[in-house]
């Protein structure tokens, strides 16, 4: 029997107090620098609490928010194109997903017939999805054109950032939803916030004003989880992902996303929303895949964020 994304989490919390989080070469005790995310499945239809929680805390967890089956579903048409593409270890089941060698991730965000197509706008543009957003911002709402349908083979990973330095044109009033795709365990590269990052006035005030194209500087803040535990005082916060789980964030939560150290490929998508009636960032609108996009100029240098954090003191 498949285990529920229910009994995955009460699993979790039992063995979460003589855990270790291991985040590339750093470990972490679970249960202390390292903590469960909050599911707020448990507010899901009480709008006026999801809306203090994602202001106090700065993002909700929601399992299951999206159904299983269609999960799965986005899950096996994205393996399928992986496997198109020779990604897939040969002789081997596509629905389990084992990375060939030499490991490649896979990004489909301009690859329009796999990130935008009906199993994966099933889910993101689905009318539940929209209504969800509807409710939260209480107004209309628009997501990006542009979908970041990310495929993370052995080693692949992100680094921690903000979003508003990649995405932060227009309106401020814009969330992130981060869907898991793939049943993602501690240790396939889930998706780690940095707890409490979103109220750092002096992080937001310096690194989070900056634009990446506009102001030619790198994005990333930091590639070592253990200085934004023991130098900023954050907890990092993460958990067993199933598919059809979702994290929505505001543009000032620092993130990331651990190691794959698994044979097996990590799938999410990331999508954004906002009111309709509020200012876009042009750089992804456009169709067919015909937006600007981040990185645009060509052939430019890019401050170090070594020599801004220096600038900033930070």
């Amino acid at each position: 029997m498949i285990p529920s994304s229910l009994d995955t989490h009460k699993s979790m919390r039992s063995k979460s107090s003589q855990r270790f989080f291991q985040f590339g070469k750093h470990q972490f005790r679970f249960g202390k620098e390292v903590v469960e995310l909050r599911d707020s499945s448990d507010a899901l239809d009480n709008t006026r609490e999801l809306q203090r929680r994602l202001r106090s805390e700065g993002y909700l967890f929601i399992r299951g928010f999206h159904p299983r089956a269609h999960a799965l579903a986005a899950t096996n048409w994205t393996l399928q194109a992986i496997s198109e593409r020779g990604g897939l270890k040969p002789e081997t089941p596509i629905q389990e997903g084992l990375v060939a060698l030499p490991a490649r991730n896979f990004p489909f965000f301009r690859v329009i017939e796999v990130s935008h197509g009906e199993p994966i706008l099933n889910l993101v543009n689905s009318d539940t999805t929209f209504a969800f957003f509807e409710r939260l911002f209480e107004k209309p709402v628009l997501t990006f054109d542009k979908r970041w349908l990310r495929c993370m083979a052995t080693g692949g990973q992100n680094h921690f950032h903000y979003d508003n330095v990649y995405v932060g044109r227009g309106t401020k009033n814009r969330l992130t939803m981060w869907t898991a795709l793939t049943d993602t365990p501690l240790d396939q590269g889930p998706l780690v916030l940095c707890l409490g990052s979103h109220k750092h006035e002096r992080l937001k005030a310096t690194y989070g004003q900056t634009d990446m194209d506009r102001d030619l500087t790198e994005a990333v803040f930091s590639e070592n989880p253990r200085e934004l535990v023991d130098d900023f005082g954050f907890t990092l916060g993460t958990t067993h992902y199933s598919p059809g789980d979702v994290v929505i964030f505001g543009m000032f939560m620092m993130h990331s996303s651990a190691p794959n150290q698994s044979d097996k490929y990590r799938i999410s998508i990331d999508t954004r929303y906002q009111p309709a009636n509020e200012a876009k960032d042009e750089r992804f609108f456009g169709e067919n895949g015909k937006w600007q996009g981040n990185f645009y100029n060509q052939g430019a240098v890019y401050r170090s964020m070594q020599e801004l954090r220096s600038q900033w003191k930070l």
